[in-house]
């Protein structure tokens, strides 16, 4: 029996993107209370969904990768709804609602509720869950998987689950992950940076805050 503010974690390889393919569902069959984190359709859109009866929230938000690691975290506090990517947070639902407090018959990983879903293809390393607990960005930077990496400017790779240098384009204030530069006219154009640098005057950002180019108009 369980219900209300949850987070829960999970660290996945996609090998193909099936149909509304689960990480996991947790429900008491079709459209009855269902908890779930899966890929959108035949895509690799991330959907994180709850359900109070037939009564649906959802956050789709970001991608999963294919033949490489991504690590999710999805949180529902209040008609908050979060999915954190590779330690970013990556989208958040402000109207959402919390799972009911009840028992659910039909507890699957790698599986849905609905028939004409298919299965999950490829690999669940782990899935962790927190009951009464939501996670915030701190707390999920500091999860096992980032917790060894504390070098600014270093992230852990989902290529090798190891820590190495950000790559162009992405820094990192204190370890853990390499985040994207914001969008802000700043960019990040030598590996390993610890923060992302203001474009000169005249210029911006371009190719994901790799290198800035002119923004003079010429006639």
């Amino acid at each position: 029996r369980w219900g209300g503010e949850i987070s829960i974690e999970a660290l996945v390889k996609y090998n193909a993107f099936n149909h509304n393919s689960r990480i996991f569902d947790f429900g008491s069959g079709a459209n009855i209370d269902n908890v779930y984190l899966a890929n959108e359709k035949d895509a690799s859109t991330i959907i994180w969904n709850v359900r109070q009866g037939s009564t649906k929230m959802w956050l789709d938000t970001s991608n999963f990768d294919s033949g490489t690691w991504t690590h999710v975290a999805v949180t529902v506090k209040g008609s908050v709804m979060k999915v954190y990517k590779n330690g970013a947070l990556v989208g958040t639902k402000a109207d959402g609602h919390e799972p009911n407090v009840l028992t659910r018959t039909n507890n699957w990983l790698g599986r849905s509720n609905w028939g004409g879903d298919e299965y999950f293809n490829g690999t669940i390393a782990y899935l962790k869950i927190w009951h009464g607990v939501e996670l915030t960005q701190t707390d999920v930077a500091t999860l096992p998987i980032f917790a060894s990496c504390t070098t600014p400017g270093y992230g852990v790779s989902m290529a090798s689950l190891s820590c190495e240098e950000c790559p162009v384009g992405s820094y990192s204030p204190g370890g853990s992950t390499c985040l994207p530069c914001p969008d802000d006219n700043s960019y990040a154009p030598f590996p390993g940076m610890s923060a992302c640098v203001p474009c000169p005057e005249n210029t911006m950002a371009a190719a994901w805050g790799s290198f800035c180019v002119s923004s003079m108009v010429h006639e």
